[in-house]
This record gives structure tokens, sequence and C-alpha cells, in this order.
């Protein structure tokens, strides 16, 4: 037992956190932080955990019989901070504990009580999983009133799958009624394994991963830099993830997953397919019903939808966008209309309809990459084609239009080429994500239903609480929006090299 454990190259940890007596009354919130490296100075753990650098961040209230787990770590030193917090999040007790995982496995951490505590959250905020955040009270008009873009919460993905270098998906994004899910997949090209990720964030921004999921029918050195879908609506969420064919008894087709608002998978199938089925960024599966939607996807070059009831895709794919070779496939629904959106790395063509045969003439556009996003009739694209000083531009359709209803270029904050975008659009608000070299950045619009106007922007890579996007490229992020809050999540690279990131995520508040 020994002996096997030793060999694992990411050993599972647990941990206990001991608490001073004088202070276990008040102790509301318990904090862990997995940080690389030595452990911080006391006065640096005085406000918490800090909000970058941290492998692995776990909160639960004290007396939680069933804490969130570590989860697996790459055999290295660590260090594992711990605070208490109090209701209102100040931190009362903080201590720290080197410890190498190559051989322990039990990590116990002694804390130590504050002089004074400090970080306790404003009379707008509330302690949300040992973090301050904008009240949730829908009462209260300090929750991002105005889209005030306030930042909720942020952090990093899990640690990656190899620590050699991964293949890693897009992620994509879905609003669920209690935040957001967010699902990605990695790929070791060397053993030919895949794992799928499916993470929940609170409206609290508090990141909870249930179990990843190993993907079955992989081989080595295969093609698996294409994307997931992910869509969620009425309690039930999908995954889907293209699997390339594996040999003459493996054919290739696609993993569907159904999930609840945790994350949890709840059953899983698989769907024979066309061996080069590859699915876009971001916008890949729409939900229409509990039990129906649609998914787009590359099949031979060729911008491909399909119908999904439950599980399983129905009847026979049609194809959109014009003739091969396309690059990208998308679509999202309303219960107005489906609008699907294709590219050949240089035209972008959206068609609108209440089913794909009946979209009608396309509207066009210039770029080498898009996103869609719908509510109601109307469906904006945004993509690059602008200027150098102005990098991004935008369209309004609507249902039954023959031109665009709206656009503009615009410049986001960041400096250089945009690698890539992605829009949500709810309410009467649109929000255009963008990445440039280290950096991400989110623009907004309002009155997104008659004549957008700017509202506001912010630039991530200026937050020091959010993780560090230095190494950021190929463009792979996505964006969703709720009724009171925003969500940003970004992988890394397609490649991951030994020293990226899996990629992370910012929460943020956007009310009315």
């Amino acid at each position: 037992m020994a002996l096997g454990l030793q060999c694992q190259s990411t050993p599972g940890v647990s941990f206990e956190i001991i608490l001073p007596g004088a202070i276990a009354d008040q102790a509301e919130w318990m904090e862990l932080g997995v940080l690389p490296g030595a452990c911080p100075a006391p006065t640096e753990l005085a406000a918490g955990i800090p909000p970058t650098g941290a492998v692995v961040r776990v909160a639960f209230q004290k007396g939680d019989a069933s804490p969130p787990p570590i989860g697996d770590l790459k055999k290295a030193s660590y260090a594992f901070a711990a605070a208490a917090r109090g209701a209102d999040c100040s931190v009362l007790a903080t201590g720290c504990m080197e410890v190498d995982v190559t051989q322990a496995r039990d990590v116990s951490i002694t804390l130590n009580a504050t002089a004074t505590p400090i970080g306790a959250c404003a009379p707008s905020e509330t302690c949300s999983a040992g973090r301050c955040a904008p009240s949730t009270n829908p009462d209260d008009p300090g929750i991002g009133a105005g889209c005030s873009m306030e930042l909720v919460g942020a952090g990093p993905f899990a640690v990656p799958l190899d620590d050699s270098g991964d293949t890693a998906s897009a992620p994509a994004v879905a609003v669920t009624e209690t935040g957001f899910l967010v699902a990605y997949r990695e790929y070791d090209p060397g053993q030919g394994v895949a794992r799928l990720t499916v993470a929940a964030i609170d409206e609290g921004g508090a990141l909870t991963v249930p179990t990843q999921t190993m993907l079955p029918g992989q081989c080595p050195a295969q093609d698996e830099s294409d994307a997931v879908g992910l869509a969620y609506l009425g309690g039930t969420g999908i995954v889907l993830s293209a699997r390339p064919s594996c040999g003459p008894s493996m054919s290739a087709g696609l993993d569907a997953l159904m999930v609840d608002a945790g994350g949890n998978v709840q059953k899983t199938t698989f769907n024979p397919s066309a061996d080069t089925l590859g699915l876009s960024n971001a916008h890949a599966a729409t939900l229409t019903g509990a039990t129906s939607g649609w998914l787009a996807f590359l099949d031979d070059s060729a911008a491909t939808v399909i119908a999904l009831d439950g599980l399983l895709t129905q009847g026979s794919p049609a194809p959109f966008g014009g003739a091969r070779p396309q690059t990208q496939a998308e679509v999202t629904a309303t219960d107005q209309m489906l609008a699907l959106l294709a590219g050949n790395g240089s035209t972008l063509e959206l068609a609108l309809g209440a089913a794909p045969a009946d979209g009608g003439a396309p509207f066009t556009m210039s770029g080498t990459w898009g996103a869609v996003a719908a509510e109601g009739s109307r469906a904006y694209v945004v993509h690059d084609g602008g200027s150098a000083a102005q990098p991004m531009a935008f369209s309004a359709f609507d249902l039954g239009g023959s031109a665009a209803a709206a656009s503009a270029t615009f410049a986001p904050p960041g400096q250089g080429a945009v690698a890539g975008g992605d829009v949500a659009f709810h309410g009467d608000r649109v929000m255009f994500a963008a990445e440039q070299p280290g950096a991400l950045s989110i623009v907004v619009y309002d009155h997104a239903s008659t004549s957008p106007t700017f509202l506001t922007s912010v630039l991530l890579s200026s937050d020091a609480r959010i993780p560090a996007q230095d190494s950021v490229r190929d463009g792979r992020l996505a964006i969703a929006a709720g009724d009171s809050r925003v969500l940003v999540a970004w992988m890394t690279a397609a490649t991951l090299g030994p020293d990226d990131p899996v990629g992370g995520y910012a929460l943020y508040a956007c009310a009315p």
C-alpha cells in the first residue's frame, strides 16, 4: 500500500485544522489554501489566504463533517495555510505548515489567534464561503446596482491532469438557479487519457468541483484540441465531448453527460457519429426544453447542426454556413428562434429562424473568429475585423430583419491583438469578453435590446485578487450572465506547458 501511494504522480491529501479554544465559539468559516513553496509571512496571512497564487483553496463552515476535499496534488512541497473567520469574514486565527506530499498524506495545521481581527465585510457585503461578496438579498440596492461590475470572487481551476503538459479544451459556461456551471476537458496525448471537469460556482464566487470524470475509449497521440458543449435549463444540464476514433473497436462519437446545478454527473451515454466531429468554443450546445435542444459541430470541415433528445442526438444532421471548409459552428436558442453561426476563417454567416431549414438568407460579417448569443428575437455576434485601434466589432440582428439592427467597433482595455472573445446577452445588457496578450477584459453595453450604448469595462489583469493571466494565449475563454452576476472563465492555452496553470474564473456583480 505504501509503495503504491508513493508511485502516484498526484497523491490525494487530507487535512485537519486545530482551532485555539479562545476563538472557537466566534469562528464561523474555515479557509484552507495550498500554496506552492514556503509559508507566507504571518502579516500576509492576517487578511486570510492570499487571493491569488493558491494551487487549491477550499472554504467551509466550522463543524462541517464533510468539508470540500483538497483533491490530488502533484508530488512537491507545499505551504498549507489556514485561517478561521468570523461570521463577518474577519480573520480570527491563522496558521501554516510546509509539507512535502511526496511522502505525507495527512496535514495537521494548528491556528494561532490574531492580535486584531481584520478583513470584516462592508455593510453592503455578505460573508459567503469565507469571502466578502455583494449581498445576495435581491432587495439590497448594493448588489451590483447599475451593473457596477464589482468583483465577487475569483480563483484558479484544478491542478492539471499531467504536469508535463496537457491538451486543454476551451471552457464552456452556463447559468443555473444557484450560480454557474463551467466545463472543460484535458487530454494527455502521451498516455491517451482524457478527463472532464464540471465545476459549480455559486453567487458568492465559491467554486466546487465534484468528482472529475475520466472519459472512456481514448487513445494516445490524438487531436483533442476542440471545445466541449455545455447547456443548462430548468434543473438539468448536459455536457458534450467529442471522442475521436480509437481503432476499429472504438468508433468516434459524443460522450454525453447529464449534470445537476452542482456539477454532479447523473447519467452518461455515448453517441456514435462521424470520425471528424469537433466542437467550437463556448456555444456548441443549447437547450430549448428539459429534454430537447441543439448541437452544432464541424463534420469533415462542414458546419452542421443536429437536434438533441435528452442525451441522444435525434434525426439527421443539417448543414449550414455555406461550402467547406468551415472553421467554426455555434448555436444558441431562445423561446422565439434558433441562431446558427458559421465561419470559414475570413467570413462569418449568421442564420436566424424557428428551425435550421427556415433561417432565410444569412447575415454575413468579416472575421477570423466570432461568437453568438441571443435573447428573445435578437442575436449578437462579436468578432474581430475592426481596425488596429478598435480591433473588435459587434453586430445585432433581429429575427425577420434584412440588415444589422446595430453595429459598432470597439477596443477592449488590454493591449495588443485580440486572440479571441465571447458574448453574453441578458436582459437589456450585452457583455463582450476579450483575450489579449497577458490580459482578459469585459466590455459592457447597455440598452442592448434597442440601441446599445457603452456602459463600462473591466480589465481582469489589473486586479491582484484574480489569478494571473500572464501566459494566456489561443483565445480560450467564455462568458455568461444571469440576473445579478457575470462570469468569465478561461483556459491558459490549447497546449499547456509544464508551468502553465489550467485556467481560472472571475465573477462580477451586475444588476439592473
